[in-house]
């Protein structure tokens, strides 16, 4: 029984110590995440020049090719597309084979150079996996190891 006003003082006081230390962390996590998630290109991604680009011999029909000057400009079919172009034929072939989820079958083979810039890349990859799109079997053209000039 509670004898007197102490006694009761002493049952009334919580032991806060975990409760500051979940804090704590749940607030390191969220500032890190969120470091994190402002980041807009996390790694520089090389690509190869387009000097040493070669004609597909056995293309797959299946696959849409998608070249990406230096500049930005983007050719489908030897035909330069703006943006809003691009995204219609995106549409387009992307409706072509879906599967059960409404996702597209269709591979898109992205083909730049080092000097291009990645945020034009960038703009393709994000323009594939819209909602009304949802192509996200992607692949990217490279340099072949024995025109690398390097050893790895």
């Amino acid at each position: 029984m509670i004898k007197n006003a102490r006694d009761r003082v002493m049952l009334t006081k919580l032991n806060m110590t975990p409760m500051i230390d979940c804090v704590f962390l749940l607030n390191l996590f969220f500032m890190v995440v969120t470091e994190l998630t402002r980041q807009d290109d996390i790694e520089a991604l090389k690509l190869p020049d387009i000097r040493y680009a070669q004609p597909d011999e056995n293309p797959d029909p299946e696959r849409l090719v998608v070249n990406i000057l230096k500049d930005g400009t983007v050719i489908i079919s030897g035909t330069a597309v703006s943006e809003i172009e691009l995204e219609d034929i995106l549409q387009i072939e992307g409706r072509k084979s879906r599967n059960q989820e409404g996702i597209s079958e269709r591979i898109v083979l992205v083909k730049a150079d080092d000097r291009t810039p990645f945020k034009y890349i960038k703009k393709i990859m994000m323009l594939c996996v819209k909602k009304n799109i949802r192509m996200w079997r992607l692949s990217f053209g490279i340099k072949p190891k024995e025109l690398t000039g390097s050893g790895d």
